[in-house]
Order: structure tokens, then C-alpha cells, then sequence
């Protein structure tokens, strides 16, 4: 006996078939889209975290007393005391005085090629799905052409900055906090004078001439030799770390941002799966349903073919391989709508100066997970009906 033919429904019955296969691929598109949006959240984290701290890593100053004693930096701790009433200005200019030590220090060591101790700008960079942050670097005019010809930034619009408040900023952070040149960033001291290029998010400015506030940061340029800077610092007896009691607090470097970026995603995880598997539940769901109705138009049919000889098996063979040829031309169908939606977030992402990633592996094998879950589900109303599946003289007889 002739092999029942997969195609001669879907041949004759276009717009039915039509219906599941743009049903489905519609439901893996839509499932690949909302990680694709949700995605920069963590990958902006990771860029700013991790692959910032490959060529700077960044600490604060968190024990300048214990910096002192370790360091032997020669600073007269007394002016702190009360009874001392020190001026803002001599405070600042000792701290100054000590950390300009250091920092020749740790450049004379060798392993950092450039060691910049100084204030720092807070910059928050936007996703879609929470805020970055950017620490970006108060410098001397001398140190920020330093930061600029290591990093070889190359100025697109606008100039250098050379006056106190003055910043670069790279094209793409531009674009995400709708900064253009000649814009006040944070107030009408802190103004953009040029937009760089650059791979990953950068920016900088110039301080003012008295040094600003007392608190210092400490940013190190190098090519990767440090990775850490636990292990680093250790080696001149001063105590680092994320803790906030460390005497130098660590903000980036590339084990401890790993680290961060890790833990950050593993929260993240939790309410995105949530929704993740709630829009699947519910757009499977309602799959479910339309492939049901569509089953039950097909229990005629099968009928027929049992009359026609055909065995039980025959019949759900041919009911597989419908919904299998189905399936696998919406997963062509998901993956064109897919490409097309990521095409246009991406556009999208760029204009707001956001970095994203097209492919991502993760989510395909998030998604096969769910699609062979909703296959075998599929497969419930087909052996539901098989089991009610008659020839038509028994049809007839009841």
C-alpha cells in the first residue's frame, strides 16, 4: 500500500498550513526578540566591567591613614584632628602631596605604564533594562593627554579638552546620554568638548585646579599585567578589595569585575526567566488550542484513511510528519523574523549608543529546550484523536 503523502495536505490546504507555520514562528521569533532586548542589560555591565579593565583598572582610596603607614608617604595625618581646624585647601593639598608619592611610586615599580590618582566623574550609561556605571578619570591637562595617546583616542568632533571641567567622551556614551559637543554634563562646570572614537565606553576630564573634592581614585593603565588588584596592591603591603573597608577598594579590574558581572546576571536570571517561560507558557498555550481545532478538522480524514486500510500508525505517522514539516519551516520562518527584529533592535541600540550581541547561544538552546517541550505537548490532541479514530463503516454502525 502506497505511503500516505506529508505534503498533499499541506499542498491542498495552503492556508491552514500557513496559519501553524506562521503561529510558530511567530512563537520562537518572539521568544529570541525579548532576550535579544533584555541582553545589553548585563552585556553593557560586562563591557564597562570587564572589558574596560583590560586596559584600566580602578580603586578607591578608601584608607588614606593606612595608605600613609604602609607606604611611608609623608603626610602630616594631624591636620585631620579637630583641634588643628585645617583649612579644605591644606587638607586637599596634603592629600595631594601624599598620593602624588604614591602614585610615582607604583610608576617606578614598572607593572602599570601610567598610574593616575585623582577625582572621578560618575557616569550612568542606559540599557534598556537598568543603568551602568562609568567612573570617569579627573585629570592634569598633562595626565589626560597621557590617558588619551595610551588609550589612542582619536578626536571626531570637537577638540581636546584643556580647560578645568572640560571632557572627552567616547562617540558611543555620547549617543547614549544624548550628549553633543558644547553640552553642560552634570552642571556649568563640567562641560563635552570632544567626542572620540573608541571600543568600548570611555571618557575623562580635567580638574579643577585646586583638586576638587578630598576623595581620590586610583586608575592604572597597562596592556592586562594587572589583572587583580587584591594581588597587586598585596605586593607593597596594602590591603585591597571589594570590601568597603579595604584600605584601596576595588571597582574594576577584570577578576573581581567577572565576578560582578556573574553575580549580576545570576539576579538578572531569575525575574528574566520568569518571564521568559511565562510568555512561552502563555503563547504555547494558546498554540496549543489552535493546533487542537486543527487536529480535530483533520478526524474525518484520518477516518478515511483507516477505511481506506491504512493502520493507526499509518495515520499518526503521517500527523507527525505534517507537524514536524510545520515546524521546520517556521523555524526557517523564526529565524528570517528573528534576523529582521534583531537588525532593526539593533539599529535602534546603536542610535542609543547601547552594545549588544546578535547571537546568542544561550537563548537558541533556551528556546530548543522549550520547543521540544511544546513538540511533545503537541503530540497530546493527536493521540487523543487516534484513539477515537474509526473507519467510516463503524462510524456509520454507531
Amino acid at each position: 500500500m502506497q505511503r500516505l503523502s506529508a505534503w498533499f495536505y499541506l499542498k491542498n490546504n495552503k492556508k491552514r498550513a500557513a496559519i501553524l507555520i506562521l503561529s510558530f514562528g511567530l512563537y520562537f521569533a518572539l521568544l529570541y526578540g525579548v532576550q535579544f532586548f533584555m541582553h545589553p542589560t548585563t552585556y553593557m555591565d560586562e563591557v564597562i566591567s570587564v572589558h574596560g579593565a583590560e586596559r584600566m583598572q580602578h580603586g578607591y582610596i578608601n584608607g588614606l591613614e593606612k595608605l600613609n603607614e604602609v607606604m611611608s608617604l609623608g603626610m602630616d595625618m594631624s591636620l585631620w584632628e579637630p583641634e588643628r581646624e585645617a583649612t579644605y585647601e591644606e587638607l586637599v593639598a596634603e592629600i595631594n602631596k601624599g598620593t602624588g608619592r604614591f602614585a610615582e611610586r607604583l610608576q617606578a615599580e614598572g607593572t602599570a605604564e601610567h598610574v593616575f590618582i585623582c577625582n572621578s566623574y560618575g557616569i550612568h550609561v542606559r540599557s534598556f533594562g537598568g543603568d551602568g556605571y562609568y567612573s570617569a578619570p579627573m585629570l592634569t591637562r598633562d595626565e589626560l593627554i597621557n590617558f588619551a595617546e595610551y588609550l589612542d583616542l582619536k578626536v571626531i568632533e570637537g577638540r581636546m579638552p584643556e580647560q578645568s571641567g572640560e571632557f572627552l567622551m567616547d562617540e558611543r556614551m555620547a549617543k547614549n546620554r544624548g550628549f553633543s559637543v558644547g553640552d553642560y554634563l552634570f552642571d556649568s562646570k563640567t562641560k563635552l568638548v570632544g567626542i572620540v572614537e573608541y571600543d568600548t565606553y570611555v571618557a575623562a576630564g580635567i580638574d579643577y585646579s585646586d583638586g576638587g573634592a578630598p576623595d581620590r581614585n586610583i586608575y592604572l593603565l597597562n596592556q592586562g599585567t594587572i589583572p587583580d588588584l587584591k594581588e597587586y596592591f598585596a605586593k607593597f603591603g596594602i590591603e585591597a578589595g571589594v570590601e568597603s573597608s579595604a584600605t584601596i577598594e576595588i571597582y574594576a579590574d577584570q577578576v573581581n569585575a567577572i565576578k560582578e558581572v556573574d553575580k549580576f546576571s545570576k539576579e538578572l536570571q531569575t525575574p528574566l526567566s520568569v518571564m521568559t517561560y511565562s510568555i512561552a507558557f502563555v503563547l504555547g498555550l494558546t498554540l496549543f488550542f489552535v493546533y487542537r481545532l486543527h487536529v480535530q478538522d483533520r478526524y474525518r480524514e484520518w477516518c478515511l484513511y483507516r477505511s481506506l486500510g491504512y493502520s493507526q500508525k499509518d495515520v499518526y505517522s503521517l500527523a507527525f510528519r505534517e507537524f514536524g514539516i510545520c515546524v521546520g519551516i517556521s523555524v526557517g520562518l523564526a529565524a528570517i523574523i528573528s534576523t529582521v527584529l534583531c537588525i532593526i533592535g539593533a539599529a535602534i541600540m546603536r542610535s542609543k549608543g547601547m552594545f549588544y550581541e546578535y547571537l546568542l547561544p544561550d537563548v537558541l538552546l533556551q528556546i530548543l529546550g522549550i520547543g521540544t517541550l511544546l513538540a511533545g505537548v503537541m503530540q497530546i490532541p493527536v493521540v487523543i484523536a487516534m484513539q477515537k479514530v474509526k473507519t467510516i463503516d463503524a462510524m456509520e454502525e454507531e
